[in-house]
């Protein structure tokens, strides 16, 4: 056994090696190569860094949890209004849904099958009086009830 960990530690040392002999010879390569060539790799690693901020920055991160939901609030408006973006990651459909946000408005829908998802609108929402919330209401509880359980996500914690 003791000769099994001694191969495997001299392998990732053997491996860390030939990482750090093509990083010094990548090194070396650039500061011989021609202003042009600089210039097309500055280029292209800026596109590689605008690119991953971009989808670590504005790609919400959305979570799983008991049901296997994704939940996304929209941050600006479309023609419809506000919207919470549902998705059914799990591989149950889910049957009679009920979405209550602020423990106050709710709205229903029959079913939403596995991968699919629902936009459900602000406007969409009515209270025990059959009002609909107004579009500048803050959000700060969504609960998703359905026959594979329920899901509820506090909107006043951070993140």
């Amino acid at each position: 056994m003791k000769q099994f960990f001694s191969w495997i530690w001299s392998f990732f040392l053997d491996a860390f090696e030939g990482i750090a002999d093509f990083v010094r010879a990548f090194i070396e390569d650039f500061k011989e190569s021609n202003r042009y060539f600089k210039i097309k790799m500055g280029l292209i690693s800026g596109y590689v860094a605008i690119s991953l901020v971009t989808i670590i920055v504005f790609i919400p991160p959305g979570e799983l949890n008991q049901i296997d939901a994704e939940v996304h609030i929209s941050k600006t408006e479309i023609v419809g209004g506000k919207y919470f973006l549902v998705r059914n990651v799990s591989s149950d459909t889910w049957q009679n849904i009920v979405i209550t946000m602020n423990d106050s408005y709710a709205t229903e829908w029959p079913k939403l099958r596995p991968g699919k998802k629902k936009a459900y609108f602000f406007n969409r929402f009515k209270d025990e009086r059959n009002k609909t919330p107004d579009e500048e209401l803050r959000v700060t509880k969504l609960r998703i009830d359905c026959s594979e359980g329920s899901f509820e996500r506090d909107y006043t914690k951070k993140r």
